[in-house]
C-alpha cells in the first residue's frame, strides 16, 4: 500500500492550492525595533553574515553587543510574513533596509509571546512599503540561533544583546531546527 502511495501521490497532489503568503508591511525605525524586540521573549534569529548587508551607517545611541545583530540597526521596515505549510502554520517578520533588501529574520516560536508579537505589526496594515509591499532577494542565512533579547542603557547608548533561551520547550526546539533545517541555517546553541 505504501509503494503504491508513493509512487502515486504526486498525481494526487496537483488538485491542492498552491501556497499563499500573507504579507503586511510596517515603516519602522530601528529605534522602536530594538526597543520592541525585549517584549517578544524567545524567538528564532537568521541573518547572513556577508559583510555586504553590514551598514556603515548606525543609527545614533543605538549599539549591538553581537555583529549578527548589526542587521537590525539598517531596519526600516517590517515585512510580517504567515504562510500555511506543509509542516503547519508559519510566521516571521523580515527586516528590510531603506533600500528594500531584507536584513534579517525573526521567526515566531511557540514560547514568543504572541501579544507582544502582533502589537508590531497588527494595526499599521495599511502602510505601503519598498518596492510595493514586495521586499527584494533574501539573502540565505549562515546561521540562526534561539534568543531572547535584551536591551540596556550604557554610557548614554542603548545596546542590543541576548540572553541564550535556557526556557525553550520541546516543541520550540523542534520548530526552530526545522525552520533552520528549511532555510540551509546552521542553528547555533
Amino acid at each position: 500500500m505504501f509503494g503504491w502511495l508513493a509512487a502515486h501521490s504526486t498525481p494526487l497532489c496537483r488538485h491542492v492550492s498552491p501556497t499563499i503568503l500573507s504579507r503586511r508591511m510596517r515603516r519602522i525605525t530601528p529605534q522602536r525595533l530594538l526597543r520592541t524586540l525585549p517584549d517578544l521573549g524567545v524567538v528564532l534569529y537568521l541573518h547572513a553574515t556577508s559583510s555586504a548587508v553590514i551598514s556603515e551607517a548606525h543609527p545614533p545611541g543605538l549599539l549591538v553587543a553581537q555583529r549578527a545583530f548589526a542587521p537590525l540597526l539598517d531596519t526600516h521596515w517590517l515585512c510580517a510574513t504567515s504562510v500555511v505549510t506543509d509542516d503547519g502554520p508559519r510566521e516571521w517578520w523580515e527586516c528590510i533596509d531603506r533600500l528594500g533588501r531584507p536584513r534579517a529574520r525573526l521567526h515566531l516560536l511557540p514560547d514568543t509571546d504572541y501579544l507582544a508579537w502582533d502589537a508590531v505589526t497588527a494595526p499599521h496594515e495599511s502602510d505601503i512599503g519598498p518596492s510595493a509591499g514586495r521586499p527584494g532577494q533574501w539573502l540565505r542565512p549562515n546561521s540562526a540561533r534561539v534568543v531572547s533579547f535584551s536591551l540596556c542603557r550604557f554610557a548614554g547608548l542603548y545596546v542590543l544583546d541576548y540572553v541564550p533561551a535556557a526556557s525553550l520547550s520541546p516543541l520550540g526546539s523542534r520548530v526552530a531546527l526545522h525552520i533552520a533545517n528549511a532555510e540551509s541555517a546552521v542553528l547555533q546553541k
